[in-house]
């Protein structure tokens, strides 16, 4: 398990990515390639790419 802020991190050395947000809501877990690709959640494609957070 690792925890970071770091999603360029996150996604070279993780297999599998929970993202927790704001009032640590779990709002998505899969695959990595997949949370980074193809995000189920607005909220998480636009933290990853950097909209907010």
């Amino acid at each position: 398990v690792i925890v970071t802020h770091n999603m360029q991190q996150a996604a070279r050395i993780s297999d599998e990515t929970a993202v927790f947000l704001t009032g640590g809501d779990l709002v998505e877990f899969d695959a990595t390639e997949t949370v980074f690709e193809n995000p189920d959640s607005q909220r998480v494609e636009d933290y990853i790419t950097g909209k907010f957070g």
